[in-house]
């Protein structure tokens, strides 16, 4: 029997400061968990919901999957609404870094190209925004010591850091060899 799927594409091999040097290219996908299907969350949202960086309104908003209206034909087989989702009030489970807040940021401007925009990109943000995927406080430790970092972008095909993986200077597997030519 053979494996119809598809082959997922390689992992890119990139010292963390070619990583840092590169640009997000506003694809979006870590700033909606509507844009993963709910994959992306936000972890330890305070109950403020970064209000303080918004103008007083909440800046974070938990989302949860929505019911289909009564009446109406379920989308799909889980009975939601066409889009999906709605916003949801903050609750207390919400505060834990490990617990799935979907969520989506006020300050984020989709764009008719399907990419987006943050609406407070030269304003202050939550730190995660300025950190994520690169720049968390964790990285050089984990890749002194494991001497690899799989960055968590594989949910994001339009990423600039999609499936890339950090590698120590010296590791071979920055260097690929060229594909035969015939």
């Amino acid at each position: 029997m053979t494996n119809h799927e598809p082959t997922p594409p390689e992992r890119t091999y990139i010292t963390l400061d070619d990583a840092r040097a590169l640009e997000c290219n506003g694809c979006g996908d870590c700033c909606d968990s509507r844009r993963t299907d709910g994959y992306w969350t936000w972890g330890t949202l305070p109950p403020d919901q970064f209000a303080s960086l918004n103008n007083g309104q909440p800046l974070i908003i938990p989302l949860e999957r929505a019911p289909s209206p009564e009446g109406s034909p379920p989308s799909d087989d889980a009975g939601l609404s066409a889009d999906g989702w709605r916003n949801r009030s903050h609750d207390q489970a919400d505060e834990l870094e490990l617990h799935p807040t979907r969520f989506r940021c006020a300050a984020f401007l989709p764009q008719p190209d399907g990419r987006g925009l943050c609406g407070n990109h030269d304003r202050p943000r939550p730190d995660r925004c300025g950190e994520y995927p690169v720049r968390m406080p964790h990285i050089e430790t984990e890749l002194a010591e494991v001497g690899e970092v799989a960055l968590n972008t594989s949910a994001f095909p339009n990423c600039t850091w999609h499936r890339m993986t950090l590698v120590p200077n010296h590791d071979p597997r920055l260097a690929k060899p060229a594909p035969p030519t015939d």
